[in-house]
């Protein structure tokens, strides 16, 4: 999770009604992360602040209604794995076709889900997965940075203990 137990989520849907109630779902059910969420009608509105390098990106397939040939879901997913690899992206969205889930998938949704009488319970299911998510990744990294310095260390040991052998052995020898 993004530092001082802040996570920065973007809303990627050109549905105002919708993206204040998505907003106000995210705030009312993870207040401990101090979610700062920042919305957008488009997703060149989004990839304007994408350098920003949010945590979550929730965004819809069609984002069509306001500005005509507008970015579709999945070229915004495109569009966000490109500049900010690390960021979770769910797809939320009223088309109900498996072809188009799969295909979100691929392109690098970590999840799918329907705007449906379940969005809300599934979109809080899906952001709580993303954050353990995150965590652990941050995890492994952490574990990662650990070993490679514990690994620097043996070998700089083992490259002393040599160049002792090699250019000063009675250092070595007992007494």
């Amino acid at each position: 999770m993004a530092a001082n137990n802040q996570i920065n989520i973007f809303i990627v849907d050109d549905d105002k009604m919708l993206v204040k109630a998505l907003k106000n779902e995210i705030e009312k059910t993870f207040p401990k992360i101090n979610p700062i969420i920042s919305t957008f009608e488009s997703g060149e509105e989004c990839q304007k602040a994408i350098g920003s390098k949010p945590d979550l990106v929730i965004v819809d397939f069609h984002m069509d209604s306001k500005v005509k040939n507008a970015m579709d879901g999945v070229k915004t997913i495109d569009m966000i794995k490109k500049h900010s690899p690390s960021t979770e992206v769910i797809m939320f969205t009223s088309v109900e076709k498996a072809e188009t889930a799969v295909k979100a998938m691929q392109h690098g949704a970590h999840d799918y889900i329907v705007k449906n009488e379940h969005m809300f319970h599934k979109l809080n299911m899906s952001i709580l997965q993303c954050l353990k998510l995150k965590d652990l990744k941050s995890e492994v990294n952490k574990s990662r940075t650990r070993v490679f310095i514990l690994l620097f260390i043996v070998v700089a040991i083992i490259g002393a203990v040599a160049s002792l052998q090699i250019w000063a052995p009675h250092l070595l020898e007992r007494p």
